[in-house]
């Protein structure tokens, strides 16, 4: 609570500062436009050193070497900005005796179509209300780490100033010189600090405290040089490039210090609001640094004026309101990826446009005016084709057609063939949309063929059209270097590689346009496109269609010849099936296993409530079947899916299932696992446990046994798997021969595929005996 009336105190007192000097300044700026003159002292006379071209005096008659002889009525040295800076500012009328020795006196206002009540009032004051609101929203709207909230509104109140305050400090006025001197550089450091406290809330280190402190000290080191200058004399040129300098420092130390955090965390879920911040000082700083105080260091001149290039500052706040609001961020690497790309379409733009200026107007191509020229040309292209791609995404739907709107086309023909596996009726879709989208009178299908002598290509299915006046210039081509997504043009239409196999090639021909007219490049890059997904989708096709016809072709050979499967396809049938299996268990667990818990819950819900005995005893019941019911899914699912396979191993589960199955059967099971079997193959794990489970189910429906062997041991490299049972046996003629269940067969099945040897020895009423060898399998 007192560190809430503490913080409400100074923003208070923050809070009527700003609104005291927003006043100030804007009434000082009204009530005297800049005037623009530097004077010197000579022979007693007060004499025009310097006339700026953006001042009132610009505008008038007045040249370097005019006296001036009064200010107001009164004295040039009455006059506080010319006694204290030798500037003369902040006056309304103005007497010169030019160097003709002709007196003139000039009344000093603003006119109708003064551009500085725009440049020096309006944005200024725009700029400090904005900066003043949001300081306002983080303070009401941010009501945890206050401390932090606190820097950030100093940081925004203080830049806000600096911008007003600039315009009155060029009026020479003191407390406009005050304000810029303390917060041109001091809005910088505050900056840094609220970051350093910013990203801590997030465990990210920024900068040390200690340098921080260093800072603040060179600041205040730089405040007392600067106020000496300004309190008692003209400030000299050399400390405003200090001034400037220590502005530039902070503001490549501030980018350092960015780049460093995105370094060290560019795989971190922070590293978006790293760039987003980054991207929004670099574009709100550089403007200033480059175009400004720069070029006024180096050549004692600025690009662009003070006031327009610091308008970009004001996008660092609004990054922050952005972060503070958003919900979902947007992808600023997809934006700066982006604008690599634009800024290079930009560039030869920008430079052409420049030439074409520099000759027509006859400027010099180096020089300020050329250099504005190409930076607004270059910043407004890149701004351009933005907007563009955001209007093209918003309205695209609307201003093309369906036949014209080839990106959707590509988009909505797959989902449609998606469900598709006839190769035949694949090609005739992709035929019919070839011919709607592009609008062309024909497209056919051709098999092009290398002919032996390995010089020729002819159309195998040419028979089949029954114009072939394009046949010709399509076998004249060279098709051996020609791959899927190739556009081939040719004087009749166009052809397009859709698949290859060997030495031949399949081809979509498709002819020219209703009027003759050619394909544009957005239709050309939709055919090269769609030709090389579609030879993708073909290629499967055709893998899809030769293995059910293989799969076709052993299953007549097994019915005629009593013959097995192959082993790869034994291999993959399991595999389906315990896919399946696997979407069973968990349909199961996450259903109707769920379901009945919950009945579960509520019936013993209930029974809390219920004092009737015979209610009760009924209730009992009830719950004791929903958790046999329980008991029975969960056995279900461990059937279909083998319990933690992967993490336990073999052995561990198959001592789990034996577990289960003692507890269920009414025979002794003597089992015996070998404990050097430590690692085996996981493509021999799950085959091993599932003709362990099936045994002993077999074991438990079928043998009425008293006593069941079974043991699994190492022999070398491989495994060796022995059952033996004392029940009724089996007649080894009547052993179950479909693979649709898990009787023998598909115990057989799964051991020949992979690699297994099985014998069975039975008859009836002398028990049951196999053992299965597996050569490989141990790792």
């Amino acid at each position: 609570m007192k560190w809430f009336q503490k913080s409400h105190i100074i923003f208070s007192v923050m809070v009527f500062l700003m609104i005291g000097l927003i006043s100030y300044f804007g009434l000082l700026i009204i009530q005297y436009p800049l005037i623009g003159i530097d004077v010197e002292q000579r022979n007693g006379n007060w004499v025009v050193e310097q006339v700026y071209d953006k001042g009132w005096a610009a505008r008038n008659p007045i040249e370097k070497g005019d006296i001036v002889q009064l200010i107001n009525g009164i004295d040039p040295d009455e006059h506080k900005t010319v006694a204290r800076f030798h500037y003369l500012e902040k006056a309304k009328s103005i007497t010169i005796i030019d160097q003709q020795a002709y007196t003139n006196t000039y009344a000093v206002s603003y006119t109708s179509e003064d551009i500085q009540l725009i440049i020096y009032l309006l944005l200024p004051i725009l700029f400090c209300l904005s900066t003043f609101l949001l300081g306002l929203y983080f303070y009401y709207g941010k009501k945890e780490e206050k401390n932090s909230v606190m820097i950030l509104i100093a940081f925004l109140f203080s830049l806000g100033l600096c911008y007003l305050s600039a315009p009155a400090s060029a009026r020479a006025d003191l407390i406009g010189r005050i304000t810029v001197t303390m917060t041109f550089p001091g809005s910088l450091i505050l900056l840094i600090h609220f970051l350093k406290n910013y990203f801590q809330q997030y465990h990210l280190y920024f900068v040390k405290g200690s340098s921080i402190k260093r800072l603040y000290i060179a600041y205040f080191l730089l405040l007392i040089a600067l106020s000496s200058n300004f309190l008692f004399g003209k400030i000299h040129s050399f400390m405003r490039m200090v001034e400037l300098g220590f502005f530039i420092f902070l503001v490549c130390f501030l980018i350092f210090l960015l780049t460093r955090l995105n370094i060290r965390h560019k795989n971190s879920e922070g590293k978006v609001i790293i760039q987003i911040l980054s991207t929004a000082f670099v574009i709100g700083f550089s403007p200033f640094v480059i175009l400004y105080a720069v070029p006024h260091i180096f050549w004692g001149r600025a690009l662009l004026s003070a006031e327009i290039t610091s308008m970009f500052l004001l996008i660092i706040p609004l990054a922050f309101v952005y972060l503070q609001i958003a919900e979902k961020l947007f992808d600023i690497e997809f934006l700066l990826g982006r604008l690599q790309y634009y800024a290079l379409l930009s560039f030869s733009f920008t430079i052409f446009s420049t030439i074409i200026l520099a000759l027509t107007f006859k400027i010099r191509f180096i020089s300020s005016s050329a250099f504005l020229f190409s930076l607004f040309v270059f910043i407004g292209s890149i701004l351009f084709l933005y907007i563009k791609e955001f209007i093209d995404y918003r309205m695209r739907h609307h201003l093309f057609s369906r036949k014209n709107h080839v990106e959707s086309n590509l988009y909505t023909f797959f989902q449609k063939t998606k469900h598709e596996t006839k190769v035949e009726r694949f090609i005739e879709k992709l035929m019919i949309e070839v011919k709607e989208v592009l609008r062309v009178r024909e497209v056919h299908y051709l098999k092009v063929e290398e002919s032996k002598d390995l010089d020729t290509w002819t159309v195998q299915n040419k028979r089949t059209f029954s114009s072939t006046s394009f046949i010709n210039e399509i076998e004249q081509v060279d098709w051996k270097n020609c791959h899927p997504g190739l556009l081939i043009e040719v004087r009749t239409g166009f052809c397009v590689v859709i698949g290859e196999n060997h030495q031949m090639k399949e081809v979509i021909f498709c002819g020219l346009k209703k009027h003759k007219t050619t394909l544009n490049i957005q239709e050309k890059i939709w055919l090269k496109n769609i030709a090389y997904f579609s030879s993708i989708l073909l290629e499967n096709f055709q893998l899809i269609e030769g293995l059910f016809k293989e799969i076709e072709h052993y299953h007549k050979k097994k019915q005629v010849e009593n013959d097995s499967y192959p082993s790869w396809l034994s291999r993959l049938l399991f595999s389906l099936s315990e896919k399946e299996r696997m979407n069973l268990s968990i349909d199961l667990h996450d259903t109707i296993l769920q379901d009945q818990f919950q009945l579960l819950r509520d019936i013993e819900s209930i029974e809390i409530k219920i004092t009737d005995p015979i209610l009760k005893n009924e209730l009992y019941l009830i719950k004791e079947t929903v958790l046999d019911n329980i008991h029975l899914i969960r056995e279900t699912c461990n059937e279909l899916r083998p319990p933690f396979l992967n993490e336990l191993g073999l052995i561990q589960s198959i001592q789990n299932l034996i577990k289960r199955v003692k507890l269920s059967s009414n025979f002794l099971l003597h089992a015996e696992l070998d404990s050097t079997i430590q690692k085996i193959k996981p493509e021999y794990e799950l085959t091993i446990y599932r003709v362990f489970q099936e045994l002993l189910n077999n074991a438990m429906k079928h043998s009425k046994a008293s006593v069941v062997k079974i043991s699994l041991k190492n022999k070398d490299e491989g495994l060796i798997l022995t059952y033996l049972d004392n029940g009724i046996g089996i007649c080894m003629s009547e052993l179950n021969d479909s693979f649709k269940t898990m009787g023998i067969y598909g115990i057989k099945e799964r051991v020949r595929c992979m690699g297994g040897e099985i014998e069975i020895e039975s008859a009836p009423n002398n028990g049951f005996k196999v053992q299965i060898i597996f050569k490989q399998g141990v790792n």
